[in-house]
């Protein structure tokens, strides 16, 4: 017998380190059909929501609604991954990544009643399957980029402390740290199954979504559902090197800002590729990260895209 739709359960998962549930409560009180039940799941720093989420989700959840950053919105995102349960993003991290790149409201009352009134949105989810050096494997899902480079040792140098206490510029120190190092990273890259290439680079980051952050796009023709990954490989040729990449980025936000029609200006240490599935290893292990997450050093992953896998409230 089919559930009706104000009697199926919600559940919200929060991180009671970045949002009380007071104020949760209040706008869920508030945005929520009275018949409906709601469940609530605290994260831990030791489960981070998925042991105490996997045993409430049953087949009369329809919506879960996640307070937290950016890493447990990927973990949540993936648990929910082609099941048909939506979900809505409360978003009360430091980037808040996904959030920003759909336009989705950042204040929590906005959040809620979105996650309850707003329209489903099919979005892809990526997952990438990393190899380690003893040759074990890991998968992890991610909504907006993953990578090696600059992005990765940038947030294994951002301290966790700075990023409560100023927001995202605690990065910029990271960012300054992680510049140098030269093209040392050598990588092997197949796309789709093609002939692979090697590279010599700094950085290669893989986009589910366009904006690194408040509307600075690094891939500027990226689609949330356009069921591809978007990559790019950076190999500055020192400081003017890095000069030209950032003043592509910043055209690219022009652009993006003027409504698009023209591509700013060429940078050719900075080579864009597009595929569905993407396998990268490398000479030497290589820090790695996922949506702003660092899962260790890495000698391989295959990036693969889960078309439209994700259904969100906006």
């Amino acid at each position: 017998m089919p559930y009706d739709k104000f009697q199926r359960t919600a559940i919200v998962v929060y991180n009671p380190t970045k949002i009380q549930s007071s104020v949760l409560e209040r706008f869920v009180e508030l945005y929520a059909d009275p018949r409906r039940e709601i469940r609530w799941v605290p994260t831990t720093k030791e489960d981070t929501a998925l042991a105490g989420f996997a045993a409430v989700l049953t087949e009369n959840v329809d919506v879960v609604l996640v307070a937290g950053g950016d890493g447990t919105v990927r973990r949540i995102a993936h648990v929910l991954a082609d099941t048909g349960i939506k979900m809505g993003i409360i978003p009360v991290g430091t980037g808040n990544l996904l959030a920003r790149n759909l336009g989705l409201p950042l204040d929590p009352e906005s959040a809620i009643r979105r996650a309850f009134t707003g329209e489903e949105h099919a979005v892809d989810l990526c997952e990438a399957t990393v190899t380690r050096r003893d040759g074990s494997q890991e998968t992890y899902g991610f909504t907006v980029m993953a990578g090696v480079g600059l992005d990765a040792q940038m947030v294994e140098r951002t301290r966790e402390e700075l990023k409560r206490r100023i927001g995202p510029l605690a990065y910029i120190g990271g960012i300054a740290r992680s510049l140098g190092g030269g093209n040392s990273v050598e990588a092997k890259v197949t796309i789709d199954g093609q002939p692979p290439i090697t590279r010599r680079l700094h950085t290669m980051i893989f986009g589910n979504c366009g904006d690194l952050v408040n509307k600075i796009p690094l891939f500027p023709d990226a689609l949330p559902d356009d069921g591809e990954i978007d990559v790019v490989a950076m190999s500055p040729r020192g400081p003017i090197g890095w000069l030209l990449i950032g003043l592509r980025i910043v055209f690219n936000t022009l652009r993006a800002l003027l409504g698009g029609g023209w591509r700013g200006i060429p940078a050719p240490q900075m080579d864009y590729f597009k595929g569905r599935s993407i396998s990268v290893s490398f000479a030497v292990p290589e820090v790695f990260e996922v949506d702003g997450d660092t899962v260790g050093s890495i000698e391989a992953a295959t990036i693969r895209v889960i078309p439209q896998a994700l259904v969100l409230m906006r």
